[in-house]
């Protein structure tokens, strides 16, 4: 059993899942390789670059999730559902037992039918999601369940999603911990 599947493999599930697995926590990160980042060829927003593509920022996610023993896979997730031991991910090749999930895909979010969650009313903007996962402020949304990025929230600027990423991750840790989790070194 994984102890974090994170569903959505563009920059707020790969920070969240970095996180997680540097925390060294069994973390897989599953994706469709459709990031909406990927349609992004200048990204000027972040501090650490003049500018960078959303591919190399992807490149860049997955190698540090590799770094840290975190594993990536493309599979698209059909169904998430609780079982006795935790939750249970359905992709279209495998299945997946987990402890914690982050919801870090953008869009339609049927899959998560059995979980029951609340949702909130998107903007009207062409770029964002008719509906976003509602969550605590901790990025919480449901027992076990945290959404980051685009799934939690209208901001499609990337250095917002990497921080949302990781805010999702450090609460799951904290959480996992039983007590504040800090890491000031990523």
């Amino acid at each position: 059993m994984r102890t974090v599947i994170v569903i959505g493999g563009g920059v707020a599930g790969l920070q969240a899942g970095s996180f997680t697995a540097k925390a060294g926590e069994d973390t897989l990160v599953l994706d469709t390789g459709e990031s909406l980042v990927l349609n992004t060829s200048n990204i000027q927003n972040m501090i650490t670059h003049d500018s960078i593509s959303g591919k190399e920022v992807l490149k860049r996610g997955k190698d540090k999730l590799e770094e840290f023993d975190g594993e990536f896979k493309e599979e698209k997730v059909e169904k998430v559902e609780r079982i006795d031991e935790g939750l249970k991910v359905t992709t279209s090749k495998d299945e997946y037992k987990t402890e914690y999930v982050i919801v870090a895909s953008a869009g339609i979010h049927d899959f998560l039918e059995d979980l029951d969650l609340d949702y909130v009313e998107g903007r009207d903007d062409p770029y964002l999601m008719d509906e976003h996962i509602d969550t605590d402020e901790d990025n919480k949304a449901a027992d076990r369940v945290y959404a980051a990025g685009l799934a939690r929230y209208w901001v499609h600027q990337t250095s917002f999603a990497i921080g949302d990423g990781t805010k999702a991750a450090t609460n799951l840790i904290s959480e996992i911990n039983g007590e504040p989790y800090q890491d000031h070194d990523m």
